[in-house]
């Protein structure tokens, strides 16, 4: 079996890009994925209209966001994209400028609220932790959508560690230290690769005489903990 690593096609590639993102955060489930592309209704359509939504976003952003670089995973014997990873290239601070876009995916009411919440708990770290140009890798904000992800039928191929070694020599190239934030599923493959865990951020916000529809979010997305990694020139 072997697999090809190149940029995606942002006119063909985003309808089977997305769908390999949500089968790969599905299995395992993990709740902060839920921050980005939740499921909207309870019908028997929604998780299709749902992803459907999503792909039009994510493609947006993409489009609007001259950092966005996606690269996809392609199975060289069937065309299927198996993997895929949102890397940015950054030529100045990103974090000189933060600018925190409510949650416009979720319908108006205390689940947005939360997830608003949510995405300042994650972004945090960030603009404290990095001061510097560079380049980041893995795992989610708003416009700052940094993702890596297999199918789960095609983990443990060597998939990540081509994602990854294309990025540190990239790094390496630029002269930049590499961030990341991580799960505790990716943690393993990120240390391989020469990263070191500095902060641990848990992503669910408290709120004093919650709602209901707070408190029922909250139970959905919890536990949210995510590891913030440095890898240094």
């Amino acid at each position: 079996m072997a697999f090809r690593l190149e940029e995606i096609n942002a006119d063909e590639d985003f309808p089977e890009l997305i769908q390999c993102e949500w089968e790969a955060y599905e299995n395992p489930e993990q709740y902060f994925f839920r921050l980005f592309c939740p499921i909207v209704g309870s019908h028997p359509n929604a998780r299709q209209e749902s992803l459907e939504e999503c792909t039009a976003r994510q493609r947006e952003w993409h489009l609007s966001d001259p950092t966005s670089y996606w690269q996809k995973v392609v199975d060289t014997g069937t065309g299927k994209i198996v993997a895929g990873a949102l890397w940015k290239i950054c030529s100045r601070n990103p974090f000189e400028e933060q600018e925190h876009e409510s949650a416009y995916w979720y319908p108006e009411g205390d689940r947005r609220e939360y997830v608003n919440a949510a995405l300042e708990l994650f972004e945090a770290p960030r603009s404290r932790l990095a001061p510097v140009p560079q380049w980041k890798d893995c795992l989610l904000v708003v416009k700052d959508l940094n993702i890596i992800f297999t199918l789960p039928e095609y983990r443990r191929k060597g998939i990540g560690d081509m994602i990854m070694e294309w990025g540190v020599a990239k790094a390496a190239q630029m002269h930049v230290d590499m961030w990341l934030d991580a799960t505790i599923y990716g943690i393993p493959l990120y240390k391989k690769h020469g990263f070191m865990i500095v902060n641990e951020n848990n992503l669910c916000p408290q709120r004093e005489s919650p709602s209901k529809e707070w408190e029922a979010i909250h139970r959905e997305l919890s536990p949210m903990v995510m590891w913030q990694m440095k890898k240094s020139v």
